[in-house]
């Protein structure tokens, strides 16, 4: 057997992967325009992803190595909000996302304080139809 010549090449396969929390749009904007965001770079197994365990779990499902591969690369970048609420107020949801200076609080309503609105807008909107019947 005689071997002239061979020119190996590998090409990466590049995939983005989203995966987002449940968050509210309003906190989500803020979160994406203000937000410290911090970025990893990830090669091979959940040994490599270091102390934060939560991004190791999300994550361990996309190191494992695939048939023709060599190893595996993540590029992440991550930011953890924190959700809270205060028995004081039930009804205000506060979102505490980390920025290059101070931590920047968002003050949103509650999903029940939501349907109450929403409940009294179309309690409002029936008066209404039945004003504009009766007196038409």
């Amino acid at each position: 057997m005689t071997w002239t010549e061979g020119i190996v090449v590998r090409r990466p396969e590049v995939a983005q992967i989203k995966i987002t929390a449940a968050l509210p749009y309003p906190a989500r904007q803020q979160a994406q325009e203000h937000g410290d965001w911090a970025r990893t770079q990830v090669t091979g197994r959940r040994a490599t992803v270091g102390k934060d365990s939560v991004i190791a779990e999300v994550l361990e499902p996309y190191l494992g190595i695939h048939k023709g591969e060599i190893t595996r690369q993540i590029a992440v970048r991550h930011l953890s909000v924190v959700r809270l609420t205060l028995a004081a107020h039930p009804h205000r949801v506060y979102y505490v996302i980390p920025t290059a200076g101070a931590p920047r609080v968002l003050v949103l309503p509650s999903r029940r304080r939501t349907w109450q609105g929403v409940a009294l807008l179309v309690a409002g909107l029936a008066v209404l139809a039945l004003a504009a019947r009766f007196f038409a």
